[in-house]
């Protein structure tokens, strides 16, 4: 988990990614917080990209 806001009673399982340091962007445009809303779970292998808002569950192997 970097440069996220994760809301209360998540779950981010080991080998889940959440966010992504400014530094290793190529494009700064894309880049910003990842927030994660209350009670979701982000399972092992999921990526949450920066700047993404999310409030379902993220699956195994799933990128948003």
């Amino acid at each position: 988990v970097e440069y996220a806001i994760v809301a209360e009673n998540c779950v981010i399982e080991e080998g889940a990614h959440v966010g992504r340091k400014p530094e290793e962007m190529d494009d700064l445009d894309k880049w910003g917080v990842a927030v994660v809303g209350e009670g979701i779970t982000v399972n092992k292998g999921a990526y949450v990209a920066p700047k993404s808002m999310i409030s379902t569950d993220v699956k195994a192997g799933e990128q948003v």
